[in-house]
């Protein structure tokens, strides 16, 4: 399948959702998002080496974000991490 087809690729990862299940991670086609079967929140990011903070058992990023509202939910984005995210209120 053309790279330009594939929508995204599992990784080995996952990380610690807000709703307190697991998200998976996948590679996309510019980065790697997490997405969480239990609540539906979203997260992008492009570097491939926060995923080594994954795979020691840390957070993905470290910082307190203040979360901002938007459409169903409230997002937040790290200017240092450069990880941006979707939760969404149920």
């Amino acid at each position: 399948m053309p790279a330009s087809k594939r929508k995204k690729k599992p990784t080995e990862y996952t990380l610690d959702c807000p709703c307190g299940a697991k998200a998976a991670v996948f590679e996309i086609e510019k980065g790697y998002m997490a997405h969480c079967p239990s609540c539906g929140a979203v997260t992008f990011f492009d570097n491939p080496i926060l995923l080594q903070r994954l795979h020691f058992g840390g957070k993905l990023c470290p910082h307190e974000l203040e979360r901002k509202p938007c459409r169903g939910g409230h997002t937040t984005w790290c200017p240092v991490c450069r990880v941006r995210s979707f939760i969404y209120d149920h």
